[in-house]
């Protein structure tokens, strides 16, 4: 992917900060009078910070403080943007569902659960990535708070995460797809051979279909049974893990939970089976004694159960340990189909 994803934004001679190619942020005095063209603006301190086009005349930025704080494969990538703003970068490509949308779902059909505020939002064509500039929340992961947790705090943050899963299930759909209707991104059934001539950065998807044709294709996959699943799907979020979860200063609420890329409608069972197959529920914080890290998994998995979703771990084990990786026909085309370099 080039430019490598960790250089998505970087600063310019004036310093100001390069926002992909479409895109820049400058940091001006609140005193100032409004920049003409901003498409976005938030405060900062005793300032202003405004996105605008990358094609705006050279504007003298106050020193604009960023730093990348995480990165996740050959595509994603996470930046601070002064003290209140992050921003995420991901791969994207026709089709594929934008994690704003999905917040702006969630924010209105659930409005108790605690999101982040949308900034703004756009699409890199050029660099094949979106950029998603969100506002900062001041607060420490589960990963971060577990050490300072008590055990009947950390049981009633996990039963919140699942009152909150279970909240979201009440969405269904017979088809197998994301929010708005496109491919999802990961989840039963996804798998793919290293030596693929797919770049890693690039997105892939299965669906949408119906979720007959969905449930025929994940038992073509393999001999063994695949765990029973109703013919409504539901929206899930299947990456709750201890880093995407933020917890109040007391430590006695859930904050926000974010991440949600990848929220599609899913079999029920996804919601437990992804705990034990979507490699980011294990604590990693150094505090933490190696032998309590899977505690949160644990905790989370019993709360989920006693919301009414099915633990059916080992049967899909049995299953995805038949399932050879392989890239779809359709990945494939599409892969064909980007212009871009992705070395």
């Amino acid at each position: 992917m080039i430019p490598r994803h960790t250089d998505s934004i970087t600063t310019s001679d004036h310093k100001n900060l390069n926002l992909g190619t479409s895109r820049i942020c400058v940091r001006v005095h609140c005193s100032e009078t409004p920049l003409s063209g901003s498409l976005a603006s938030w405060q900062d301190g005793d300032s202003i910070i405004h996105v605008l086009q990358r094609d705006t005349p050279p504007i003298e930025s106050l020193k604009l403080e960023h730093q990348l704080i995480h990165e996740a494969g050959w595509a994603n990538a996470v930046w601070t943007i002064g003290k209140n703003a992050v921003c995420k970068v991901h791969p994207w490509k026709e089709g594929i569902e934008l994690e704003a949308d999905a917040i702006a779902f969630i924010s209105k059909e659930f409005p108790s659960i605690p999101v982040p505020e949308i900034i703004c939002t756009w699409i890199d064509k050029p660099t094949n990535r979106s950029f998603l500039v969100l506002k900062r929340i001041h607060a420490r992961t589960i990963d971060q708070a577990w050490a300072d947790l008590s055990h009947q705090q950390r049981l009633n943050l996990a039963r919140e995460v699942a009152q909150y899963t279970a909240l979201v299930a009440t969405k269904t759909s017979n088809r197998y797809q994301s929010i708005s209707g496109c491919g999802v991104g990961f989840g039963p059934g996804h798998g793919y051979p290293r030596d693929s001539p797919i770049h890693h950065w690039f997105p892939r998807t299965i669906g949408p279909m119906p979720v007959a044709e969905y449930r025929a294709y994940l038992k073509s996959l393999s001999t063994n049974p695949l765990p029973e699943f109703d013919d409504e799907l539901v929206l899930l979020h299947d990456d709750q893990g201890p880093t995407n979860v933020l917890v109040s200063d007391d430590g006695n609420s859930v904050a926000a939970i974010i991440d949600w890329a990848n929220v599609a409608y899913r079999p029920r069972f996804w919601a437990v089976t992804a705990i034990y197959s979507v490699g980011g529920f294990i604590m990693e914080d150094e505090k933490i004694p190696e032998a309590e890290r899977p505690d949160y998994a644990r905790m989370l998995a019993a709360a989920l159960q006693a919301q009414g979703f099915p633990e059916c771990k080992d049967q899909y084990r049995a299953w995805r340990n038949e399932v050879a990786d392989c890239d779809t026909e359709k990945d494939l085309a599409e892969w064909s189909k980007v212009q871009v370099n992705p070395s």
